[in-house]
């Protein structure tokens, strides 16, 4: 089995205790399990750190925002920890995270299934920021005809009204 540094992700034997390539110690009995998916998110493989934000999402962690939102800024990142970051913020519920969400779905280098994401998660938030972006990707030029429809049945939706 493999063991993860929590400071540099470098890989370890699961029986090490302290990490071979930083010298730091592989203890992490005082982080609580919320500390540890948020530290997570910055995993080098991308499927732990999508799962990381798929359980931060589910439990509505608050405290998960920022670095959510720092993993959502990253860019080129993979598609899966972007779309899943951005379903998380979406699922927590702070409006806070409208400014981050709305730069993906604005982006037409981001992957499809990101900014869907970024677009189901500013309907969910709502607010006007959250309409204003929705309505900008609406006037952008060539949006995906599946974003627009997503785009559009969030606004016929009343997203201001969230």
């Amino acid at each position: 089995m493999i063991r993860y540094c929590p400071h540099c992700w470098a890989e370890n034997e699961y029986e090490a205790v302290v990490c071979a390539a930083c010298s730091a110690s592989l203890d992490e009995g005082d982080k609580d399990f919320v500390t540890r998916l948020i530290e997570a998110t910055n995993h080098p493989e991308p499927t732990s750190a999508a799962l990381a934000a798929n359980l931060l999402g589910r439990r509505a962690e608050t405290r998960a925002v920022d670095a959510l939102l720092a993993r959502l800024a990253r860019k080129p990142d993979s598609m899966d920890v972007t779309t899943t970051a951005a379903e998380a913020l979406g699922l927590i519920g702070e409006r806070r995270a409208v400014p981050g969400l709305a730069a993906v779905l604005l982006d037409g280098e981001r992957p499809l299934p990101a900014r869907l994401a970024a677009a189901e998660a500013l309907a969910l938030l709502g607010g006007s920021q959250a309409e204003i972006a929705l309505r900008e990707a609406l006037a952008q030029t060539r949006v995906p005809v599946l974003l627009r429809q997503m785009v559009k049945s969030a606004l016929a939706g009343g997203v201001a009204n969230s």
